[in-house]
């Protein structure tokens, strides 16, 4: 197994793990100088066939404008992600139906 995809695999079962329970992550994403604290919703698989990250970034790194609000973030581009011992609450504006996801892997 590339690292690559062992990579993925274990982001991926880390951010089940902290959906399910509701626990705030730090992520880094290649090429980023800084982290991210999201609360992350789910995973899914793009309509371009990419991994994403469905989140709230409560704050950190951001390319574009205002670091809080709702992000997809490439899955792929992850270098970090972290499990906090701090709780969220699913933000009752997110919308798993919208059209804007793809294929879910799983959500909240």
């Amino acid at each position: 197994m590339s690292l690559l995809l062992g990579n993925l695999e274990a982001f991926t079962k880390q951010l089940w793990a902290a959906s399910n329970s509701r626990s705030i992550c730090s992520v880094k994403l290649a090429g980023e100088n800084g982290y991210r604290l999201i609360y992350p919703h789910g995973v899914f698989m793009s309509k371009q066939k990419k991994l994403t990250i469905a989140c709230w970034q409560k704050s950190g790194f951001t390319l574009q404008g205002a670091a809080e609000g709702f992000k997809n973030l490439s899955l792929e581009n992850c270098e970090t992600v972290m499990m906090l011992n701090k709780k969220f609450y699913k933000r009752r504006d997110f919308n798993a139906a919208d059209t804007k996801y793809g294929e879910w892997l799983f959500h909240i």
